[in-house]
């Protein structure tokens, strides 16, 4: 009965040891495990990088601010080719009226800019020109510059008395003619037939020899000074006619035979 009871103590006492060597080596195993493996850190915020000297030193450069687009004024090229006018025409006015006049129509030319209408004279010519005058066509609207210049006029004018004026559709052009010993300058065209060229002055027996009928004009012109009313009226007449070609080959007019005799010429012996 003793020994019975020493056995199983025993026994029970064995099963005890053997569960503590199994708890001591799963430890062990355990303590092992984690020698092996590498520890990990816990996590932490990352830091910001860090700002280096020279990175501090560099400024910002701004962002300019947005401009609206400027429109840039239209700009005419002053060596524009210039056109003729659609048409112009001339009106020498009556005898001893002091003006002739050239007409130049073009439509709507009373709203243009006048800066931009310039007439220049000289005792030979006239020079007109309108620049970057608006016209309408199929495509739109166009810029068009025009020119009327004529440097052989038929007579010399009067540069003072000279002027052009605009008109709603049309341009004026006004020609003072010269005033001559009798009457104005009679024109019968606007434009001489011949090119004029500059004559060599002289007076005397050369030039009465180019014009023979230079010596009776000069006494004419002395006799119209000197003359009364109606003799100026007869010579101023008979200059007239001598100078449009209405006076016969010899300087007097047909069929006045001793017809200066009537003009008071007769006791002077011509």
């Amino acid at each position: 009965m003793h020994l019975q009871n020493l056995i199983t103590k025993l026994r029970k006492e064995g099963k005890a040891l053997q569960r503590v060597a199994a708890s001591t080596s799963a430890a062990a195993a355990e303590t092992e495990a984690e020698a092996a493996s590498p520890a990990v850190p816990p996590a932490k915020r990352a830091a910001p990088p860090a700002t280096t000297e020279e990175e501090e030193e560099v400024p910002t450069t701004p962002t300019p601010p947005k401009k609206s687009p400027v429109t840039q004024p239209i700009v005419t090229s002053s060596t524009n080719k210039y056109q003729t006018f659609p048409t112009h025409y001339f009106d020498c006015g009556e005898y001893n009226s002091p003006l002739v006049t050239v007409y130049v129509p073009l439509t709507g030319i009373g709203t243009h800019d006048k800066s931009k209408i310039s007439c220049d004279f000289t005792p030979t010519s006239f020079d007109l020109i309108v620049s970057d005058f608006s016209t309408t066509n199929d495509d739109g609207k166009l810029k068009k510059s025009y020119r009327l210049l004529n440097d052989n006029l038929e007579k010399e004018i009067d540069v003072s008395k000279s002027k052009y004026v605009v008109k709603a559709n049309k341009i004026i052009i006004k020609l003072g003619k010269i005033k001559g010993d009798y009457s104005y300058d009679h024109w019968t065209e606007l434009t001489a037939k011949k090119k004029k060229t500059k004559k060599a002055g002289g007076s005397g027996s050369g030039s009465n020899k180019d014009d023979p009928t230079a010596g009776i004009m000069d006494l004419m012109k002395d006799m119209y000074d000197s003359g009364d009313d109606n003799m100026k009226k007869m010579i101023g007449e008979t200059m007239y006619k001598q100078r449009t070609g209405q006076l016969g080959k010899d300087g007097m007019m047909p069929g006045m035979g001793g017809g200066m005799g009537d003009m008071g010429l007769g006791d002077m012996g011509i």
